[in-house]
């Protein structure tokens, strides 16, 4: 077997003014976001107890005047946040609506705290805060935003047990985790319909030490950032879901017009049926629309998930529609991710919605996150993000890894190269990988651009967790800002 070990270039991301950086944060201060879809304000709504929105609404005020970068030896990691007056990255104000504030009794918190049962304690918190975000959405001038603002104590009281639901069936190899009731994403699915999207803030938002906060961080597995990254991340998530996009990835002009698909599979509520859903990027600005599929097969000697020919040509018509819906002219081509391996049949129903919405050129790709394969470096750092071995039927890439920009691996465990096996291409599997590593970094939830998935995968992923509590049928949203 040959390989071929290359290091890529850590791709430019597009800003304001036709700005180019690697950096997002540095790119937003010195540039601005895209025009000319900059927005002059972002209104918020909240929900919360009087506490929480007192909290929020403190945070939103200290950020005003900007946050010192925590102190390191990694200053590049390490930004601080300038602030939202002269020098607002986002080139625009962020308000909390007064008409728009729900402060929820004490007594309403409380009486869900005391229900045995963790799957009814979910349902009753989905349930309030659902019928809030529904008032303020409806109301006349509805904020951009709704902000779910959360007590310490619901959050220990839905999120520190798993709400199982009994008799899943788990077998397979679809992208979700085990069947269970998770407040976030029900309540995304309870309010999928509105037509603003909801951001879920704890308290380790505005707080940053004391016994709570430590048992929140215990919770979530995650310790509590620095007050400049948080600031960072929560006003690019808001301007995101507000609908406006802060970055982009360049477009090369001598290049085709692509359209970028992920293709994920997950289980219903009642763990009975595979089903897919699919991320259609229109473009490497990765806007698009999120498509539910139909149902999923499963193979019968190693259980992983695929299409049927009908299924997979419908899934991937509705998504070259919807392209040529969007630009009034279908793509020139195609890149196909799906998260196991491709099938005679779908593949055969796959290029008859090529042919009949006039693609000519595609590149089918099977994404696996796991790998045998190992890359060691000189020292005690990872291999370097951006790491490409090319071997003869795939590629091995490492999206996450040691940064030469931040002087450090910004993780805390050794990160795992994900593998790429095409199918079929009509690129190289180098274009493949760059194009790839590229897409890792189109996460508007996070301003940290060492992703490990591609959009396309990460996107299909996240909308699987929200549209199993979705009934068939029901109306979801068509656009990603809504699922994250």
């Amino acid at each position: 077997m040959t390989f071929h070990a290359s290091l890529l270039d850590e791709p430019l991301l597009e800003f304001g003014g036709n700005g180019r950086e690697i950096d997002i944060r540095l790119g937003l201060m010195r540039h601005g976001p895209l025009e000319p879809e900059r927005a002059n304000r972002v209104r918020l709504g909240i929900i919360g107890t009087a506490d929480t929105i007192q909290g929020f609404e403190r945070f939103l005020e200290r950020c005003r005047a900007g946050i010192d970068a925590k102190a390191s030896r990694q200053p590049n990691l390490f930004l601080r946040f300038p602030g939202l007056g002269n020098e607002n990255p986002f080139r625009c104000a962020f308000e909390v609506d007064p008409h728009a504030r729900r402060a929820l009794p004490r007594s309403d918190i409380a009486n869900i705290v005391n229900i045995v049962s963790t799957a009814k304690a979910i349902e009753e918190a989905v349930a309030l805060f659902a019928s809030q975000a529904q008032a303020i959405a409806e109301a006349p001038g509805a904020p951009d935003v709704i902000v779910c603002a959360l007590p310490h104590d619901l959050i220990n009281r839905i999120v520190h047990e798993a709400a199982v639901i009994p008799d899943a069936d788990h077998d397979g190899e679809e992208d979700d985790e085990p069947t269970y009731l998770n407040f976030r994403d029900l309540l995304k699915a309870r309010t999928i319909h509105l037509t603003r999207p909801l951001q879920i803030a704890w308290p380790t938002t505005w707080e940053e030490t004391g016994k709570a906060v430590r048992q929140l961080e215990k919770i979530s597995g995650r310790r509590v950032q620095d007050p400049a990254t948080r600031a960072w991340n929560l006003f690019n998530a808001l301007y995101y879901k507000a609908g406006y996009v802060p970055w982009r990835i360049p477009r090369d002009p001598a290049q085709f017009q692509t359209s970028y698909v992920g293709i994920s599979f997950y289980r219903d509520i009642t763990g009975q049926r595979l089903l897919t859903s699919t991320a259609q990027m229109f473009d490497e600005r990765g806007q698009g629309l999120i498509l539910r599929g139909g149902r999923a097969r499963t193979d019968k000697k190693d259980r992983h998930p695929y299409l049927s020919r009908e299924d997979a040509y419908d899934i991937l018509r509705r998504s070259l529609q919807a392209y040529n819906a969007h630009h009034y002219h279908p793509p020139a081509r195609v890149v196909l991710y799906k998260t196991s391996r491709f099938e005679p049949e779908e593949v055969a129903g796959f290029d008859e919605a090529l042919r009949e919405e006039r693609v000519r050129l595609s590149d089918f790709v099977w994404l696996a996150e796991r790998t045998p394969f190992r890359l060691l470096r000189d020292g005690a750092y990872p291999p370097l993000r951006g790491t490409l071995l090319e071997m003869e039927h795939g590629a091995v890439l490492y999206s996450r890894g040691s940064v030469p920009y931040f002087r450090t691996y910004p993780g805390l465990y050794v990160p795992q190269p994900i593998m790429l096996r095409p199918h079929r291409l009509e690129s190289t599997m180098s274009d493949i990988g760059k194009e790839t590593f590229a897409l890792s970094k189109m996460n508007w939830n996070s301003t940290q651009f060492d992703g490990s998935l591609p959009i396309t995968v990460r996107a299909a992923r996240s909308v699987s967790r929200i549209l199993k509590h979705v009934s068939p049928g029901a109306i979801e949203a068509p656009e990603y800002r809504f699922y994250i």
